[in-house]
C-alpha cells in the first residue's frame, strides 16, 4: 500500500503520530523544547496519510497556526493564542512509502 509521511528537510525527522488529533501544531524539530511538550503524547512511529493532498493540508494548517492553543468557555471560543517559532512550509517536505507485507 501506499502511503504519504512528512519530514523535516533540515532534522530529516517524521512527523509523529500523536495520541490524541490535537497538538500537531507544536511539532516543530527546529525547536528542540517543543519536542519536550509533545513527549507524553508520542507513540513512536511517523504519521502516514493516505493521500499526497491530505498530507499537503496537514503542512499547510501545521504553518497556518504554530504552537496554537484555544480556550472555550460553553459553546463560544474565547481565544487563539499563536506563538511563531520560525516555521515555514517550506522546512517539509512529503515523502511516499510503500508497506507491503512478506511472508
Amino acid at each position: 500500500m501506499i502511503y504519504f509521511m512528512i519530514r523535516h528537510k533540515a532534522s530529516g525527522e517524521f512527523m509523529p503520530e500523536l495520541k490524541r488529533t490535537r497538538g500537531y501544531s507544536h511539532w516543530n524539530p527546529a525547536k528542540v523544547s517543543t519536542l519536550h511538550n509533545l513527549s507524553t503524547k508520542l507513540l513512536g512511529v511517523p504519521r502516514l496519510f493516505s493521500s499526497r493532498i491530505k498530507a499537503h493540508h496537514s503542512i499547510v494548517q501545521w504553518n497556518a497556526m504554530p504552537n496554537a492553543n484555544s480556550k472555550f468557555h460553553g459553546d463560544e471560543e474565547d481565544y487563539i493564542g499563536i506563538k511563531p517559532d520560525g516555521r515555514s512550509k517550506e522546512d517539509l517536505e512529503i515523502v511516499e512509502v510503500n508497506i507491503e507485507v512478506k511472508n
